[in-house]
């Protein structure tokens, strides 16, 4: 999504990334990986809990979210979600790219 945020600015989609760890280990990632959207951390990890994406273990995970991606319309409800199997399981930026203009376009035919 780094790399293409500039093409799902030009739609209109706003990108947000939410993460469950703790604030220190947030920056540490980011200095190294700066993201052009906004970056959220949450070191409770309610809201992973409550989009039901947390992992509290499993052999490449330890109390992290799977990696997901959730597209919300602007009256906030879920239009599609992406749940990963394991932290390397995540959608293509085609993939994704695909999902939103048919989410879009759906969404000025009605």
């Amino acid at each position: 999504m780094r790399d293409h945020a500039a093409k799902y600015q030009e739609l209109g989609v706003s990108i947000l990334v939410i993460a469950g760890q703790k604030i220190e280990s947030a920056r540490q990632w980011l200095s190294q990986h700066p993201l052009p959207f906004p970056f959220l951390v949450e070191a409770d990890r309610s809201v992973i809990i409550s989009f039901d994406v947390y992992n509290p273990i499993h052999i490449d995970a330890f109390r992290i979210a799977h990696p997901s991606m959730f597209l919300i319309s602007a009256d906030g409800k879920i239009v599609y979600a992406y749940v990963g199997k394991n932290q390397r399981d995540r959608p293509t930026d085609e993939e994704t790219y695909l999902q939103v203009h048919q989410l879009l376009a759906d969404t000025f035919i009605e």
